[in-house]
């Protein structure tokens, strides 16, 4: 995992890094809504992953950031 955060709704999302050099943000919605993983190509994925990030930061706040929380940061 590359990064990682939890919004103040419950909704969580992953910024994985895949084998095939891709990476996958994984959206984990709050209970009882289900998830989803999308494979993006690492450019895409980064800047998607950081848009979604601040939307939800605005909109909700974060309960946990992985920005802050890992021990040497994360992306």
């Amino acid at each position: 995992m590359k990064a990682q955060f939890e919004a103040g709704g419950g909704d969580r999302v992953g910024l994985f890094a895949l084998d095939d050099g891709h990476v996958g943000i994984c959206w984990a919605y709050a209970p009882s809504h289900g998830m989803q993983l999308v494979s993006y190509d690492p450019y895409q994925g980064q800047s998607l992953f950081d848009t979604t990030r601040r939307q939800y930061e605005e909109r909700e706040g974060l309960t946990f950031d992985s920005r802050a929380a890992w021990q040497n940061g994360s992306v």
